[in-house]
């Protein structure tokens, strides 16, 4: 593995006509790579020819989610004949690598490498004072897959049939984003610091797996690999409508869940209005009489309650009325509706509110990650190589945030120090 290119004169050459406010040697020279090397060292040989600097490559890698070139071929091509470029990464200007050699690296290194990578410049980012901590936000968008949606047949029927087809993506899957909008891809799953819009922690999975689960081990990740990060309150839509989430969030995480209501499913039978808490403390139906307890369903947290005329416990006149089903009405009340309805930042309060709207962050992060770092064109197909797609992307964001806080810095005017007179 090489850790070091020598310049040679072209390149010491091009080096002196560098501009100092170049935007991408301002974000280049405050980032420190070091970090590099040591997570790349297993996965080269010291025997055989020696290679490109792993950092050189990941530099190069990182130019495309930068807006420079847009695809590996045009990359490699640029190396040939624009000095400027191969400064910026520290290639020979006369040994450039071809674009089989990043697919090699990419392939090299493996996801996992590249999401070390990725919280490597979310940990510089923190210590640079970018992310600040507070409030978080979690959300998830759709990527197309790099494939055909309709795939390829694979049997010998003529005109229109059921049969499988092949696709030339196998993990890709369909997913829906709304009712009426369906998409074959995958799905990034994001907690944002809302403040800086930065990530924290990021999943990628097929685009049929639900948002709701991801919640849980978004809000670990980024609490165990970035602990000095303090999340006040975590924003989330209301498909994250969940008691395992809100449990989670408090009692695990000791942050506060801010989550919209989703009135399509588990709605408490209190809370309807279709069960009542007597004076002596026992549920009772709208007739007045008390409920039969029916068990508990430990995998959808709630209790399970039966009509008593059903199970003849009493004799009801509006049994008829009130249901239909031989099996008599049921009613489900779940036991942590407290945290959902109330939370440690009660809903309804101006609070509560401003918190929610730091959703937003989250979002605006998703529309700069799309525009301006290519992470809605994955030219790659499997899930493993979306995910190191989705991992430099958000590498690039967070390299462009840290060399823009830099520029401000070296624009803002520096007080004069002037002697003091005796």
């Amino acid at each position: 593995m090489k850790t070091a290119n020598q310049l040679t004169f072209t390149t010491y050459e091009a080096s002196l006509k560098l501009k100092a406010n170049d935007p991408t040697k301002i974000i280049f020279d405050n980032i420190d790579w070091s970090f590099v090397h040591s997570l790349v060292k297993g996965r080269y040989s010291p025997q055989g020819a020696e290679g490109y600097d792993p950092i050189s490559l990941f530099k190069a890698q990182l130019l495309i989610y930068l807006g420079e070139v847009s695809s590996d071929r045009k990359l490699a091509s640029a190396l040939c004949y624009n000095a400027r470029l191969c400064l910026l990464c520290g290639f020979n200007f006369l040994k450039t690598p071809s674009n089989a050699t990043f697919t090699t690296f990419r392939h090299r290194l493996g996801e996992e490498i590249f999401y070390e990578m990725l919280h490597q410049l979310i940990a510089q980012a923190i210590v640079l004072k970018v992310i600040i901590g507070g409030d978080t936000a979690i959300d998830s968008t759709h990527l197309w897959a790099y494939s055909s949606k309709f795939g390829k047949k694979a049997c010998s029927c003529k005109g229109k049939c059921h049969c499988p087809r092949d696709y030339s993506d196998m993990d890709a899957r369909w997913g829906a984003k709304s009712k009426d909008y369906m998409f074959f891809g995958y799905k990034v799953h994001l907690i944002v610091d809302a403040k800086s819009q930065l990530p924290l922690d990021v999943k990628v999975t097929p685009a049929n797996r639900g948002d709701s689960p991801q919640a849980k081990p978004l809000l670990k990740g980024a609490t165990e690999r970035h602990p000095e990060v303090k999340m006040d309150s975590s924003s989330m839509d209301s498909a994250y409508d969940s008691y395992d989430n809100y449990r989670f969030a408090i009692e695990d995480i000791g942050t506060a869940p801010i989550i919209a209501l989703n009135r399509r499913g588990k709605v408490d039978a209190i809370t309807a209005g279709s069960l009542y808490l007597s004076d002596d403390g026992t549920y009772t139906c709208l007739a007045g009489f008390k409920v039969v307890y029916w068990g508990k369903d430990e995998k959808r947290g709630r209790l399970k309650f039966r009509c008593p005329a059903a199970v003849g416990k009493c004799q009801c006149l509006f049994r008829s009325i009130c249901s239909l089903s031989p099996y008599g009405k049921t009613f489900y009340l779940y036991p942590n509706r407290d945290y959902r309805l109330i939370g440690p930042i009660p809903r309804g309060t101006n609070l509560w509110q401003e918190k929610y709207n730091a959703r937003t962050s989250v979002e605006r992060a998703y529309s700069e990650e799309k525009g301006s770092h290519r992470l809605s064109n994955p030219r790659v197909r499997g899930l493993s190589n979306v995910k190191t797609h989705v991992y430099l992307a958000l590498c690039a964001q967070v390299i462009k945030r840290i060399g823009t806080v830099t520029m401000e810095k070296l624009a803002r005017p520096q007080p004069v120090l002037r002697p003091v007179r005796a």
